[in-house]
């Protein structure tokens, strides 16, 4: 079970955030993500609920044209199962992060027109990236995929076939009584 998509997306507003909206500079990333510190990836940024690290290998952050871009192998557990469930059914479509500004020059503030402040982080330490329900920065995605191939946001056309042959065969199961054994695939 993977998932991937982008954890924050350059140059779009946040949501108000209180008096200020937050964009991301190309770049801001780039630093931290090439340091050699776990960076983890969590579950509504509740460390008790780790879904993987880059000291593990199951996180691999890149900076893309877009932004912050992911792939996460989601463990085998009740909580990645879980998880991988909600963002396949559609439950949880975004990502967040946590992150602290990388001293003065990390950071540029303006006032806008509207009395708000923008922020604009130029230079982060990124300490995890969240699946979440409601994120700061509604541009982010997250999506699901099996690790079989062609099972990216959702099953193969194999796949749906197979699938759609085992209703039958277990439709025609209950009709007749007896037994069937489904085939599991590696």
């Amino acid at each position: 079970m993977k998932l991937t998509g982008h954890a924050a997306v350059f140059n779009k507003p946040s949501v108000d955030l209180g008096g200020f909206v937050e964009y991301i500079a190309p770049g801001a990333f780039a630093r931290t993500i090439r340091e050699t510190h776990p960076i983890f990836a969590i579950h509504h940024h509740n460390f008790a609920e780790i879904l993987g690290s880059t000291r593990s290998h199951t996180l691999t952050l890149t900076e893309d044209s877009r932004g912050l871009y992911f792939e996460l192998e989601l463990p085998d557990t009740s909580l990645g199962r879980d998880v991988h469930a909600l963002v396949r059914r559609g439950d949880l479509v975004h990502m967040s992060f946590s992150f602290q500004v990388n001293g003065s020059a990390g950071e540029s503030w303006e006032e806008l027109p509207s009395g708000l402040y923008k922020r604009t982080l130029h230079d982060v330490d990124l300490f995890e990236v969240s699946t979440v329900a409601r994120p700061a920065y509604r541009d982010s995605a997250v999506s699901a995929r099996s690790l079989g191939i062609g099972e990216q946001n959702g099953p193969s056309s194999r796949t749906q076939r197979m699938r759609a042959r085992l209703m039958r065969s277990q439709m025609q199961t209950r009709l007749s009584g007896s037994v069937v054994v489904p085939l599991r695939s590696a």
